[in-house]
């Protein structure tokens, strides 16, 4: 059985440095198999990365190692992690890329003395602190650790080397401060766009189980109001709201894009509510 190693950066397909990784991944296991989940990431955006993970890995075997080098501290004392969980194998900075990947194998995360979340490893996850230099490519940039560190280490770790042989065990992790869909009192969900595909689908932070229950659904987005849930991307004309394949409440336009109708960006509020909720009587 030979590896799998996914690829998630930011180098976008007009520079050489996606090819450098896996120059040096077949260099040390030729027979691993190399997916690229995506090298259009928008620069140094760690949460994108992170979404983007979130919604494939899963459809991967657990023996994979995802390797996301989206690394605007490259080169500082931001570490470098490698992380086994029931679901794969991880390696990346330390900056929160992962966030989305280890959500359910964090607990107690709080901001630090250094202003950044810090996650306690629990459910069995296990990480290292990615330090052990034997195992690099040397010279090892201070540019490209990507290439030089966390290639190599992707690499072995396809190959069944386990963790403790690239440094010492690391307890905590820097997470991300993920955006969370919220239940108002009255029943109105406020709900956040986190990504927007190029589609110009607008992916937002309420998934199917935050949906309000009873009555025809209604979304406020800005001034736009849009009624009911679709179950594909071609049914009706205009505006139409429906739960994509992540599972996450998305909004979209049959044959167009909702973020150019809308001209709302990453960040901006999403509300939900029913045609019964008593939100309704004040509009």
């Amino acid at each position: 059985m030979s590896g799998i190693i996914t690829l998630t950066t930011d180098f976008g397909d007009t520079s050489g440095y996606a090819a450098a990784l896996k120059g040096v991944i077949l260099g040390i296991a030729p027979d691993v198999q190399i997916v690229d989940i995506s090298h259009q990431i928008a620069p140094q955006n760690i949460f994108e990365a992170a979404f983007l993970l979130s919604t494939v890995y899963r459809c991967f075997p657990h023996y994979t190692v995802h390797l996301v080098v989206v690394d605007p501290g490259v080169g500082t004392d931001r570490k470098i992690i490698a992380l086994k969980t029931s679901e794969g194998k991880f390696i990346g900075p330390d900056n929160g890329v992962l966030s989305y990947a280890v959500k359910n194998y964090v607990r107690d995360a709080a901001i630090t003395s250094s202003s950044l979340l810090q996650g306690e490893l629990s459910n069995g996850a296990k990480a290292v602190t990615v330090t052990n230099s034997p195992h690099f490519r040397h010279p090892v940039s201070d540019t490209f650790h990507g290439r030089d560190i966390m290639a190599p280490v992707a690499a072995m770790l396809s190959k069944g080397f386990e963790l403790t042989a690239f440094g010492e065990p690391l307890e905590r992790l820097t997470m991300l401060d993920l955006p969370q869909a919220v239940k108002e009192p009255g029943g109105t969900v406020i709900g956040h766009i986190i990504l927007i595909d190029r589609f110009g689908n607008m992916i937002t932070d309420v998934r199917e189980s935050d949906l309000p229950q009873g009555g025809e659904l209604r979304l406020e987005l800005g001034k736009k109001v849009v009624s009911g849930l679709k179950k594909t991307y071609s049914e009706g004309i205009g505006l139409m709201a429906l739960i994509g394949s992540s599972g996450y409440l998305e909004i979209a336009v049959n044959g167009g894009s909702a973020a150019a109708v809308t001209n709302l960006k990453v960040g901006d509020v999403v509300k939900v509510f029913s045609k019964q909720s008593s939100r309704i009587s004040c509009l």
